[in-house]
């Protein structure tokens, strides 16, 4: 739970930090902060959360391996996202806290039992 709150924090900042002070739009900034934070989850994941499973030293595969995990999660986080600023007139970083405890399930779920097992 630690760690995906880094995550979200992470995501946040990169993804409001784009929209307000890059101009990027809202749906464009989810891309790199996604990849920002899954970056640190990922770290996080490895260094704590699972410390002693998987491979011995981090790797890009594991990385890869952990990024197509989550995307699964990630995917419907973004679907739930668009909704909610899309469909619903949310404003980001509310929509983003909702989206984002939605797939938290998912993205835990798909690292035990397969990128640090």
């Amino acid at each position: 739970m630690l760690v995906g709150g880094v995550g979200f924090v992470v995501d946040a900042g990169v993804l409001m930090f784009l929209i307000r002070l890059g101009q990027v739009s809202r749906i464009g900034a989810r891309i790199p902060s996604f990849l920002i934070a899954v970056t640190v989850t990922w770290w996080l994941h490895r260094t704590f959360t699972f410390k002693g499973k998987g491979r011995a030293a981090p790797s890009l595969s594991e990385w890869g391996h952990f990024v197509l995990a989550n995307a699964l999660g990630n995917a419907f986080k973004l679907g739930v996202y668009w909704a909610l600023i899309g469909l619903l007139g949310w404003e980001p970083l509310p929509a983003l806290g909702v989206a984002s405890i939605a797939a938290a399930a998912v993205n835990y779920g798909m690292s035990a039992r397969w990128v640090f097992r």
